[in-house]
């Protein structure tokens, strides 16, 4: 069965942080785009998808990718903002313990007690796409018209899909490695988020077939 291409808006409910760029102090998310992995990972969490678990499994984003019936594009914005930088507090004693390793890295600076983090503010608005594999569609599945899931740090931001008119998207460069396909690549943000030039949606979903 062909995949179902499905063009997708992304509005921001509740601010939400990644430690993606380094700024004084402290880190700040990437305004202008939410990760095509955060996308899908969040989206299988919200169906149901994810085993219960203490504590998360070993890292494996290609098994993990492979096992969701859908894939996803990189959402982005036109209107890239961030929050004013906000203060943290890092509980050394009750996060890791009275570790000697840990009392270490702190005493030599690597490790920071307060620090500062930049949020995405609520109401931005990204656009991308979720391509269901032999035509899965997650707002059928869901029966929802609209989803909301969980990104960010500790997934402490929530995020509202709903369909939208058709557009241009970008893939992951450094996801179709994953899975042995190569693309062009416009832009390098992170090892692991790459963007690749503008696809229509139908050369989208041709491409991301391949990603099993």
């Amino acid at each position: 069965m062909k995949t179902v291409a499905i063009s997708v808006t992304a509005r921001t409910l509740t601010p939400f942080a990644y430690h993606s760029l380094m700024v004084q102090s402290g880190t700040a998310t990437l305004p202008e785009l939410i990760g095509d992995r955060a996308v899908a990972f969040g989206l299988a969490a919200a169906l149901g998808m994810t085993a219960a678990r203490v504590a998360l499994p070993k890292k494996n984003y290609q098994k993990h990718l492979a096992a969701m019936p859908f894939r996803t594009s990189v959402f982005t914005t036109e209107t890239p903002r961030l929050l004013a930088p906000l203060t943290r507090r890092l509980n050394l004693d009750a996060e890791a313990g009275l570790q000697k390793k840990v009392q270490d890295v702190a005493k030599k600076g690597n490790l920071k007690d307060f620090f500062r983090i930049q949020e995405v503010p609520p109401g931005q608005v990204f656009n991308g796409a979720v391509f269901g594999l032999d035509g899965f569609d997650p707002f059928k599945y869901a029966d929802q018209e609209k989803l909301v899931i969980r990104v960010g740090l500790h997934r402490s931001g929530m995020v509202l899909l709903r369909k939208t008119e058709e557009h241009l998207v970008r893939l992951n460069v450094s996801t179709a490695a994953l899975f042995k396909q190569e693309l062009p690549m416009e832009r390098y943000c992170l090892h692991g988020l790459q963007l690749s030039p503008v696809f229509s949606m139908e050369d989208a979903a041709e491409e991301v077939t391949k990603w099993r």
